[in-house]
């Protein structure tokens, strides 16, 4: 008993000398880790966000929303369609071709008090639907030959009410012309209009160059935010819609995979031509063996038979009889089909029609084909006589 209980005390002994070995050997690594590595802490952008990709004016949104006003996102030609309340804003990257009814209902919400806000886009990009919008007020986009250098242009603008000039950067590339003089405002940068502003009836009409200046990737900088607030400020809504102008399936295709487009081009004309070289399905192989001479007769028969070709096959057994009838009894020239007929079936115990009809009937069905064959047969084993036909005329096939 004494012995096992010192036993026990010696293996605890080991077990806590190995965890006493392990917590130094851990305390040493964690000083040594501290001595030659420093924590630092870095920033890696991600990029943007699945809902800022896409909606470009989500910033724009949360910035109006943190500022107190009611904004919201929209994609679509929804609000262009059926615009909201007079009392609301509509931010619109672009207008797309719209018909008659929609444009005087669009001009008819401006004229009860709404705002619209609206980026111009190319004359090029409309040509093909109605005429645009922004035609009615005589705002038109224009683009220029020498843009130069630098990634925009600044504009100095003043906002009454606002004790400062606002900063704004708008695309070099892109200007405005007011072609109807009707604008009641411009902001002008390198003599070059960038924002028009019309007033139609109790609500106004602006028209920019670009909506760069709202995306998210810039709605920070200068006074962009600052800007589009004040336009807003007596607004109760401002819906910022995007992808109003959706470009048709073949266009986003072949934006997206023209490459695959391609190829799928080419293939499907490489199907339809192998396809055009054959009609039906394929044949088997032809047997190369030796056609028996039976068979072959048949063949050509049926054909004959096809092609409503029965008198042909019973013609030249009448020719090579009655060859050999006139040979034997050339009085029978001076005979018509009836007497022939009459003579030559007196000397074979057939009737006279069924004589007349195997040399000169028609073959209308197999039936025929058979009983002429057979009577031809008859004709051909029979013997003609020399005698001469008596009593026959060669018209009536009777003589006085």
């Amino acid at each position: 008993m004494v012995h096992a209980v010192r036993a026990q005390r010696r293996r605890g002994g080991g077990v806590w000398l190995l965890a006493g070995l392990v917590a130094l050997l851990a305390a040493g690594g964690g000083l040594w880790l501290s001595a030659n590595f420093e924590r630092q802490t870095r920033e890696v952008s991600v990029g943007a966000s699945a809902a800022a990709r896409a909606d470009p004016f989500l910033a724009a949104a949360r910035f109006l929303a943190d500022s107190g006003l009611d904004a919201r996102s929209a994609a679509g030609s929804g609000l262009l369609q059926r615009p909201p309340a007079p009392a609301d804003m509509l931010v619109v990257d672009g207008l797309p071709a719209l018909t008659r009814r929609r444009r005087e209902g669009l001009r008819d919400w401006l004229t009860a008090g709404g705002r619209l806000l609206v980026t111009a886009v190319d004359a090029a990009q409309t040509a093909a639907g109605p005429e645009p919008f922004l035609a009615q007020f005589g705002a038109a986009l224009r683009r220029d030959a020498d843009p130069g250098a630098g990634d925009e242009v600044l504009a100095r603008l003043r906002i009454d009410g606002y004790p400062r000039a606002l900063t704004v950067g708008f695309a070099p590339g892109r200007y405005l012309a007011d072609r109807s003089g009707a604008a009641e405002a411009q902001i002008i940068t390198h003599g070059r209009p960038r924002l028009l502003k019309y007033v139609v009836g109790a609500g106004i009409l602006y028209v920019v160059s670009d909506s760069r200046w709202l995306s998210n990737a810039h709605i920070g900088r200068h006074d962009h935010a600052l800007l589009l607030a004040l336009l807003a400020a007596d607004r109760e809504t401002v819906w910022l819609l995007h992808a109003a102008s959706v470009p048709s399936l073949p266009a986003l295709l072949w934006q997206a995979a023209p490459a695959a487009l391609l190829s799928a081009a080419l293939l499907l004309g490489l199907l339809l031509w192998h396809a055009g070289r054959r009609l039906g399905p394929l044949l088997p192989a032809p047997d190369t063996a030796r056609r028996d001479l039976l068979e072959h007769l048949q063949a050509a028969g049926d054909f004959l038979w096809r092609q409503n070709r029965g008198n042909r096959l019973v013609a030249q057994t009448r020719r090579r009889l009655q060859r050999r009838w006139l040979r034997r009894q050339p009085a029978l020239l001076h005979l018509d089909e009836a007497g022939r007929a009459h003579h030559i079936a007196a000397q074979t115990g057939l009737s006279p029609a069924a004589v007349r009809a195997a040399l000169y009937g028609p073959v209308e069905d197999a039936a025929d084909l058979v009983r002429i064959t057979v009577t031809l047969q008859r004709l051909l084993q029979a013997h003609p006589s020399g005698a001469a036909p008596r009593h026959q005329h060669p018209a009536t096939g009777s003589r006085p």
